[in-house]
């Protein structure tokens, strides 16, 4: 499971190992590097009782090597043994500050906090990156970089950061850095999984590969992962199909819609205010409306929603037969 920041959170993790299948592990959305000083009591919140729910893999973020070594410090210490650091976040305010996708910009930082990371989370430490910020060769310059140190893997999502999540993923590209690091380090593929013909043609076409990453499809079908994990233990067969997410059965829809309705109590018992909730609610069906009928125009209610009264009845018309007459 990669990490969607306002999605993927502790809450949505606990219910989606307890409703759905087919995840091995997850990786939390980045927390920033706290400050030896400034770090209040709860910081690592989402990631605490490593022991609980879906396993899942620390994500940071940052550019000082002191608090990575410090957060190493502290994670180890609530039982974490791996470390992801985020190299890859496209968003301009934090690549222009030199963290996320901006990081492999600054070759020596860059070293300094793989450094890091490798000292204080030994045997456990592990980055996810895109192929550059503005164009394709940062990670094919840094890649000497990424080989002098003993790396647990390497996440790649085949964009650049400018691209954000739009146009063709360069599978091209990945394969040629797969071809420069797999045999050293595991190399993880991540970037536009949303349907098994998707996670296939990745496996088919990349061997070596050490793991698949999904996000956006998987929150958008939190099903697939369960029908990937069912083909693998088939052997792999033939897969045909257009790629396209096929349409949810009324039992899957019925799961779909008694996950999303505890997720919803979930952050009810535990954000403060209606606000938070709302949040991510709105951000998660942003994702999961496109696959239940008339989606798109019951979300544009949810959107405009501004109190959980609102916000319910919204939803509420998902559960009504009734919406399988509305105009769309």
């Amino acid at each position: 499971m990669a990490p969607l920041r306002g999605v993927t959170m502790r809450q949505y993790r606990d219910l989606y190992a307890k409703f759905f299948g087919g995840v091995d592990l997850a990786v939390s959305p980045f927390i920033p590097l706290p400050s030896a000083d400034k770090t209040p009591p709860g910081y690592f919140k989402d990631v605490a009782n490593p022991q609980a729910g879906l396993r899942t893999i620390p994500q940071v973020i940052g550019k000082s090597p002191e608090r990575l070594a410090y957060a190493a410090r502290m994670l180890r210490d609530m039982g974490h043994s791996e470390l992801n650091l985020n190299c890859g976040c496209p968003w301009k305010f934090v690549a222009a500050k030199g963290r996320g996708s901006g990081l492999p910009e600054n070759e020596e930082l860059f070293a300094k906090m793989l450094d890091s990371g490798c000292r204080h989370m030994p045997g456990g430490f592990s980055i996810k990156i895109r192929l550059g910020r503005f164009s394709a060769d940062t990670l094919f310059k840094r890649i000497p970089v990424i080989l002098s140190f003993p790396l647990k893997a390497v996440v790649i999502h085949p964009r650049t950061a400018s691209q954000m999540y739009t146009g063709d993923v360069d599978k091209d590209s990945f394969a040629a850095a797969l071809d420069m690091l797999s045999p050293h380090i595991p190399v993880v593929y991540n970037g536009d999984v949303t349907s098994l013909e998707d996670y296939a043609g990745i496996v088919e076409r990349f061997p070596s590969i050490s793991g698949v990453m999904i996000g956006r499809g998987l929150i958008a079908d939190p099903f697939l992962p369960g029908r990937i994990a069912l083909w693998e233990e088939a052997g792999r067969p033939s897969v045909s199909g257009d790629g396209n997410r096929p349409a949810l059965t009324d039992e899957e829809a019925d799961s779909l819609l008694s996950f999303s309705e505890s997720l919803y109590s979930k952050y009810r018992e535990t954000l403060c205010g209606p606000a938070p909730v709302l949040g991510r609610m709105k951000e998660y069906w942003g994702y999961a409306a496109a696959r239940l009928p008339h989606g798109s125009e019951i979300l544009t209610k949810i959107r405009r929603s501004s109190s959980l009264e609102e916000y319910e009845k919204a939803v509420s018309m998902f559960r009504n037969k009734k919406t399988r007459h509305l105009s769309v």
